[in-house]
């Protein structure tokens, strides 16, 4: 008889709780996952932060959960986790009523890219382990991988020569406000730049010294295009990060840049140019478009970026060129923007197995090591 009665208040009691979990388990239950940074370079570490919140009186007794993230987010903590494509994070634990709890799991960005938490389900079950309750979340937060920044003697070099030429551009560009004074009219001095007040007094023909810009800009140009069919990712990537390395570091030296690029993002739509700016968020704010790259419009996309410079050639501007197809075809309207007096200097990366032959005086190869 004992054993009947308690048989029947056991089953009483599963049935209660089967009905009350059932009814409440995800009631007031909050699961938010978010990244401690909204960006960070290559190589930097951040967090992903879970917060997870039971604002009711039922304990959950066994509490799961599982996302996923992608594996160049090189996570510490490698217990319960598997790789495969994507990093596979399980984590089982148990929560008291009115109780939050908030885990940190630390990583390091290891590639370029916006990486958000895939597939987060939660699964809970019951007092007695018998019954599984699913659910998930839509609310997903996004970290920005910016490209790796390069800080070799051969960058240093280059870099060098566009400031050279950046330089060069300075002085031959005079700045219409600045006045140093006035000289004797010169054969070779442009006729608007006489001060015809100053020749009646002196009885002959004077002339305004003007200083020069300290205003000059450089505007990048980044094609993602490759004549080259062997890992052509690798070498496309090399040229984002010779990019953003650029821009980072002439921004620093407080140079005004802007850029161009006929990358595309996620949705095959091509990312707006970026304006001049020599600030921080300047800097920030390429390096988040070259973030954002995941594939390219190809090369008659860039020709016709080309001819629109062409078309409005800016005397106060060094454009600098990154660009791994450096054939004659798109070499001739290089060529061109230059006759007509533009300043240029185009960057070729090109794999140490298939040499770059020079064959411009303002270009510069740029080599990457295919097997590294």
């Amino acid at each position: 008889m004992k054993v009947i009665a308690a048989i029947i208040m056991l089953t009483i009691i599963y049935t209660i709780q089967r009905v009350v979990f059932q009814k409440y388990w995800n009631k007031n239950l909050e699961l938010n996952m978010g990244f401690s940074r909204d960006y960070i370079e290559c190589g930097e570490s951040a967090e992903l932060v879970e917060v997870v919140t039971n604002d009711k009186f039922l304990p959950l007794p066994s509490f799961h959960l599982k996302f996923s993230v992608d594996k160049s987010l090189l996570f510490d903590d490698k217990e319960n986790s598997v790789v495969t494509d994507l990093y596979h994070k399980n984590e089982v634990f148990s929560i008291l009523g009115h109780q939050r709890i908030t885990r940190r799991l630390s990583f390091v960005g290891s590639k370029r890219g916006v990486f958000g938490v895939h597939n987060a389900n939660i699964i809970v079950h019951d007092y007695f382990m018998t019954k599984q309750y699913a659910g998930s979340t839509t609310d997903t937060d996004y970290i920005y991988i910016f490209p790796k920044k390069l800080k070799t003697g051969k960058f240093d070099f280059i870099f060098k020569g566009v400031m050279g030429e950046l330089e060069t551009r300075r002085n031959m560009i005079e700045d219409s406000i600045s006045f140093r004074g006035i000289r004797q009219y010169q054969p070779f001095d442009p006729f608007r730049s006489i001060n015809w007040k100053q020749s009646a007094k002196a009885g002959e023909l004077m002339v305004n010294m003007r200083g020069f810009t300290t205003d000059c800009r450089i505007h990048i140009m980044l094609n993602l295009d490759s004549d080259n069919m062997i890992e052509a990712s690798k070498l496309l990537e090399e040229a984002i990060s010779l990019a953003s390395s650029f821009a980072r570091r002439l921004i620093k030296d407080g140079i005004n840049v802007s850029i161009a690029t006929n990358g595309v993002d996620s949705s095959e739509n091509q990312l707006p140019e970026i304006g001049q700016g020599a600030e921080l968020k300047h800097a920030v704010m390429i390096d988040r478009m070259l973030t954002e790259i995941c594939g390219t419009q190809g090369k008659d996309s860039f020709i016709k970026m080309l001819t629109d410079e062409i078309k409005e050639i800016r005397q106060d501007t060094l454009y600098l060129i990154i660009s791994p197809y450096a054939k004659e075809d798109m070499l001739g309207f290089i060529d061109k923007l230059e006759s007509m007096g533009g300043a240029v200097h185009l960057v070729v990366p090109y794999y140490d197995e298939y040499p770059y032959v020079k064959n411009r005086t303002y270009a510069d190869g740029w080599e990457v090591p295919i097997n590294v």
